[in-house]
């Protein structure tokens, strides 16, 4: 009765366990070719990418060297590729949009270049994908990528 038991406890835990471990293999290979596929094209226009994260739908990645910002989305990598050179760059912000006390709506980095402002989303309460991430962890990401593009900033 005993060994009948353990069986059946030992299958249901495959039967979870599984299941499980391929999400999250199959989510980090799936990460990898996005990355792969943004380095490639950073490449081709001339760009090293040394920073490159995927936060949620955005996928943002930094040459320090040639002060240019890349950013995608996950979704659409080479349809929505971004260049933002950061010597055009006046001001980088991080930017939240608060529903109330507890909740966030949107949040993202602001940049004023010389020819207007410039939004990069990290999270949107309203976007249809379910890709993001907790907005208040997304908003810890847009002030570290803040405090890594301010260095970087044409100061006039």
């Amino acid at each position: 009765m005993e060994i009948s038991a353990s069986l059946i406890g030992v299958v249901m835990l495959l039967l979870v366990a599984i299941p499980v471990g391929y999400m999250i293999v199959s989510a980090g290979s799936a990460n990898k070719k996005i990355k792969k596929s943004v380095i490639q094209r950073s490449q081709n226009s001339g760009i090293q990418l040394a920073d490159l994260d995927v936060i949620g739908n955005l996928v943002i990645g930094l040459d320090s060297v040639s002060k240019k910002l890349v950013y995608t989305s996950k979704r659409n990598p080479s349809g929505d590729f971004e260049i933002v050179n950061m010597e055009d760059v006046k001001k980088c912000r991080a930017k939240s949009v608060k529903q109330s006390d507890k909740t966030l709506d949107w949040v993202g980095l602001e940049f004023e270049e010389k020819t207007g402002k410039k939004e990069i989303t990290f999270y949107n309460e309203h976007a249809d994908d379910a890709l993001s991430k907790d907005p208040f962890v997304s908003l810890q990401d847009a002030k570290r990528w803040e405090a890594k593009l301010i260095p970087l900033l044409k100061v006039s």
